[in-house]
């Protein structure tokens, strides 16, 4: 009896060790990840500049973050091809990837993609009953979004990845909305010490693009009215062409049949029509000078603009 009694012993034993060992197999996973590799030194700059607390730095080394080149970060993210942020970051294999956007006009980029990654590997690891209650956060917060860009993107997602849309609303909420409920703000700061600071890295990339678009849409308006003025004197030189041809005509005819009392009091008038007509010729140059300036620093803005779109896209291979 002592012997089956151990036997039975020793089996639920071990049963409880497997069950333990499966229950919590992705913490040991991760620790051993964290015990046996390092991160470069560009991942560990960016994760201090992201300011994590002890939890997230835990998870962020057990994804083992990597600022990848074009060519290196497409390889490593080929297998989530749809997301709609994979020009910029994923979250694969539990593994956090970010490309490398080297163009300073765009700083804070990478701090913002891999935050929103990082929310992506926090939200894998949460249990179902948290994760249920975070989702009922993340659907309110969202219905109360007014911001266009932001729903123009949850659209897309929800086009494109319907099964993703909380796991998306978890890191694009997290890392670009600045004002959440007070439930969610102290979820977040579970992994954030300073949310703000990514909500200002966001925004500190976004402005140059809103600045930019705001600059074409002035240069736009003006050209708008630029070109109404141009198509008003147009209309008015063709006018006044016709009047001076037609009293030119009709002055030389006087003159021909020996008026000349009318034809003197008639020249007047016309050298001023001519004078007239001079001055409106002088304004139309201007404005055609003043149009053709604006569209080139317009389409100088343009091509800045395309080019910086064209930073943030991993895809992109510039023509040598």
């Amino acid at each position: 009896m002592s012997r089956k009694f151990s036997s039975v012993v020793g089996s639920a034993v071990i049963i409880i060790i497997a069950l333990l060992v499966f229950s919590n197999r992705q913490w040991i996973r991760d620790e051993y990840v964290v015990r046996t590799t390092s991160l470069s030194a560009t991942s560990q700059a960016v994760g201090q500049d992201i300011e994590l607390t002890d939890q997230a730095i835990f998870t962020y080394r057990a994804s083992q973050p990597e600022i990848k080149d074009a060519q290196t970060f497409n390889t490593a993210c080929r297998d989530v091809a749809r997301e709609q942020s994979i020009v910029l970051g994923c979250y694969t294999q539990q593994r956090i990837y970010v490309y490398d956007v080297k163009d300073t006009r765009l700083n804070g980029v990478k701090q913002v993609t891999a935050a929103h990654e990082l929310l992506h590997a926090t939200y894998a690891r949460m249990p179902a009953t948290e994760k249920a209650e975070v989702d009922k956060l993340l659907e309110t917060t969202a219905a109360n979004i007014s911001d266009q860009r932001f729903n123009d993107t949850l659209a897309e997602y929800r086009r494109t990845e319907p099964d993703q849309i909380n796991n998306e609303l978890h890191s694009i909420i997290g890392t670009e909305i600045a004002v959440v409920p007070a439930a969610l703000e102290k979820h977040y700061q579970k992994y954030f010490k300073n949310r703000q600071k990514i909500i200002n890295y966001s925004k500190q990339y976004e402005s140059t693009f809103t600045e930019l678009d705001s600059q074409i849409k002035s240069y736009d308006s003006q050209l708008i009215a630029l070109r109404s003025q141009k198509e008003t004197l147009e209309k008015t030189l063709n006018t006044q062409q016709a009047l001076i041809a037609a009293e030119s005509s009709r002055l030389n005819s006087l003159k021909s049949s020996g008026n000349t009392s009318a034809y003197n009091n008639a020249v007047p008038p016309y050298n001023d029509s001519i004078k007239r007509y001079n001055d409106n010729i002088a304004s139309l140059r201007q404005v055609v000078a003043r149009y053709n300036e604006l569209v080139v620093k317009r389409n100088e803005l343009a091509t800045t603009q395309n080019d910086l779109t064209k930073q943030l896209n991993s895809n992109y291979q510039p023509l040598r």
